[in-house]
């Protein structure tokens, strides 16, 4: 019996998009299976207390820019950071 990865991810994240093929290339290789999960972020922010990123202070805009910035470059997926 193969490993099961339980993916619970939200389609609008950049983060789920820049880390989506290499966790099917993961899985593959390891012979795992992945069971998708979508979830609604703004449903989770509602509950959890975390704000949607326009309403989160301009210092913390800044900083998921700089690290989107970096993670693009680092994984090499194409990002549009300003759509």
């Amino acid at each position: 019996m193969g490993s099961t990865i339980d993916y619970y991810y939200s389609h609008y994240s950049p983060w789920a998009y820049m880390g989506h093929q290499r966790l099917i290339d993961m899985a593959a290789t390891h012979g795992a299976e992945i069971r998708f999960k979508p979830v609604d972020g703004g449903a989770v922010f509602a509950v959890s207390g975390g704000l949607p990123l326009p309403k989160r202070p301009i210092q913390r805009q800044n900083y998921r820019m700089v690290e989107l910035k970096r993670w693009r470059d680092v994984t090499g997926v194409a990002l549009n950071l300003k759509p």
